[in-house]
């Protein structure tokens, strides 16, 4: 019994210590009830699982169709047509930035204009949680045969960063492919110039345009949207097809034939099966009538239903509308439960999101491409530029356009607002709307054509205001 004991104990599995939970970006998994939350406060400027995380968040939001739009709508929203420049005192200047800007001559590819690109780095940072652009300095002959210096924007796929390159800096450290000298600094990125990714290139930080959301100090590369909820997101998926897999099976007809003289195992239907001169249909059709020998029975076999499945997918789609930072009427396209107050609330919330991470993290990225534009139009023009330059953003639509257009109005009226603040709101550059405007008028004028919409604007507010208080004095006389 002894030499049988020792086999036993030395097949016995050692006792695992318990590991700590460091502060980084995982799969969502429920261990509470399984020996507690025992987070740590480890300190990741780059998660060691991003690659898992990027990749199973671009996956989810190819294939997944609320993950796809979940991406589709913060892309639209951010950028949507484009984020406009505006430029006041040089003419020239701002007129040669936006020929460049509208036309593909700043892609390095030269497939996209600079609003498309916009919308391709922030669909990418978004889906990928980052987006790198390059500035390349090009010098390109003009028709008068003076080479110019063109700025070429290259856009960079984020899983091109080679994460196993070498610093080239004495004490530099390299992180998921961002190389950080020894006080913390960025000096520059690895990338992947080949289409096999076996060679890389350093790029100085100084012409990457590195876009990302940044949640946390000294934070490196950007976590995806919807991090939270991937697990979740992919399990709705499995779901629903499980659903359908119960659906198919639900829907056919299975049947057994018991009696005495039939043995359990070949009382399918579907197979034949000769019992004297009783012969097993193969299939059951509408308007069959089936005679059974005496002392037989049929027995058809009815799946048992589960409920809640459209429960379980709506509180799914909840926690990944909250994981996007997008409403769960634009995750899922139901809008069966929303009311007009709910849906405006949920909207103004998503707004302010939204607002936040262009004039947070887009606008100050779009700003480096303009000052690159402006060196090369110093170097090839020889002189200075003194402009000061502001960004719109596309408006918003209104949901009721004749309240919105009242308020505005009165907001103009009383100071509320400024002529500036109305036009950026409405996506519309100021100077432009002046320039258009003072342009109009002067051709309704030179037309003989009077035309006085602001006076009919008015009068029709003087007539709803009337018309209310009229109401208001007769229930007030009527009471």
């Amino acid at each position: 019994m002894g030499i049988l004991n020792f086999f036993r104990k030395s097949e016995q599995p050692q006792r695992r210590q318990p590991r700590l939970a460091t502060r980084t970006y995982r799969a969502p998994q429920d261990k509470t009830v399984a020996g507690g939350w025992l987070p740590s406060s480890a300190y990741e400027r780059a998660p060691s699982a991003l690659s898992a995380i990027r990749g199973r968040a671009r996956d989810l939001a190819h294939n997944n169709p609320h993950a796809s739009r979940a991406v589709s709508v913060l892309t639209s929203h951010t950028v949507g047509s484009g984020i406009r420049f505006s430029m006041r005192g040089d003419d020239e200047y701002e007129r040669a930035f936006r020929a460049w800007a509208s036309s593909t001559a700043c892609d390095y590819e030269g497939r996209l204009n600079l609003y498309g690109q916009q919308s391709v780095m922030a669909r990418t940072m978004y889906e990928a949680g980052d987006a790198f652009a390059v500035i390349r300095q090009e010098r390109e002959k003009g028709d008068d045969g003076v080479g110019r210096i063109v700025p070429k924007i290259q856009l960079v796929d984020p899983d091109q960063l080679d994460e196993g390159a070498s610093p080239r800096g004495i004490g530099n450290k390299v992180l998921s492919g961002v190389e950080v000298n020894p006080r913390g600094q960025i000096v520059g990125y690895h990338m992947k110039v080949d289409l096999d990714g076996q060679r890389s290139e350093f790029f100085s930080a100084d012409v990457v345009i590195h876009l990302f959301e940044q949640l946390y100090p000294g934070q490196v590369r950007g976590i995806p949207r919807g991090a939270q909820a991937l697990v979740r997101a992919n399990t709705i998926d499995s779901f629903m097809s499980a659903a359908l897999a119960k659906a198919r099976v639900e829907a056919c007809l299975a049947a057994f034939i018991t009696g005495p003289s039939l043995d359990d195992s070949t009382g399918i239907i579907g197979e034949a099966d000769d019992v004297g001169e009783f012969v097993l249909p193969e299939r059951l059709e509408p308007g069959t009538i089936v005679p059974l020998p005496d002392g037989h029975d049929l027995k058809v076999v009815v799946p048992s239903s589960s409920g809640g499945m459209r429960e379980y997918i709506e509180v799914s789609l909840m926690s990944c509308a909250m994981a996007y930072g997008v409403t769960y009427a634009q995750l899922s396209g139901d809008v069966s439960k929303a009311n007009y107050s709910s849906e405006k609330a949920s909207r103004l919330e998503f707004y302010r999101g939204v607002d936040t991470v262009r004039a947070h993290f887009v606008m100050p990225a779009l700003a480096r491409v303009e000052a690159a534009f402006r060196e090369a139009f110093v170097a090839s023009e020889g002189r200075e530029v003194d402009v000061t330059v502001s960004m719109t953003a596309p408006g918003r639509e209104s949901i009721e356009p004749s309240k919105d257009a009242l308020a505005d109005m009165t907001a103009l009226a009383a100071g509320g607002k400024s002529f500036g603040q109305y036009c950026a709101e409405r996506g519309l550059d100021r100077e432009e709307q002046l320039r258009e405007l003072k342009e109009e008028r002067r051709m309704i004028a030179d037309a003989g054509v009077e035309l006085q919409f602001g006076t009919f604007i008015l009068a029709l507010a003087a007539a709803a205001a009337a018309e209310d208080a009229r109401a208001i004095s007769t229930d007030s006389e009527s009471g």
